[in-house]
C-alpha cells in the first residue's frame, strides 16, 4: 500500500500519524503544555496537504517534511531506554515518535524510487 508510484498513500500515513503524535502531545500530558508539542501535528497537516499535488512536488514536499521532523525529534532518540524505562517525559516521548515516523517515512518515498531505478 505504501510503495505506490504516486506518494500520496506515503504522505496520507505519514501526515495522519504526525498529526495524532502533535494532538496527544499536547492533550494527554498534565497541564501546562507548550504550544510547541503541536508542531508535529502542523508538520502532519502539511504533509496531508502534499498528498494531492502531482508526484514530484509531493515526493519533494515529503521528503522536506521527514527531513524537518527527523531533525526536530532525532536529538530525542538517544534517549529511548529512558524512556523504556520511565524516566523521559512526554515531550521525549513525542520527540522520539516523531523521529520514528519521520524515519519510517523517508523509506516509504524512497523505496519505490529506489525500486523504480533497479527496473529501469
Amino acid at each position: 500500500m505504501l510503495a505506490s508510484s504516486h506518494p500520496a498513500a506515503s504522505l496520507r500515513v505519514f501526515g495522519a500519524l504526525l498529526l495524532g503524535i502533535g494532538l496527544a502531545g499536547y492533550l494527554l500530558p498534565a497541564p501546562p503544555v507548550h504550544w510547541t508539542a503541536l508542531i508535529p501535528a502542523g508538520l502532519g497537516l502539511i504533509a496531508l496537504s502534499a498528498a494531492w499535488l502531482p508526484r514530484k512536488p509531493a515526493l519533494l514536499a515529503g521528503f522536506g517534511i521527514c527531513a524537518i521532523a527527523l531533525f526536530g525529534g532525532g536529538s530525542a532518540l538517544p534517549l529511548l531506554p529512558m524512556l523504556v524505562s520511565g524516566e523521559a517525559g512526554a515531550a521525549v516521548a513525542s520527540r522520539a515518535v516523531t523521529a520514528l515516523v519521520a524515519l519510517g517515512g523517508l523509506v516509504a518515498l524512497g523505496l519505490p524510487l529506489i525500486r523504480r531505478r533497479s527496473v529501469a
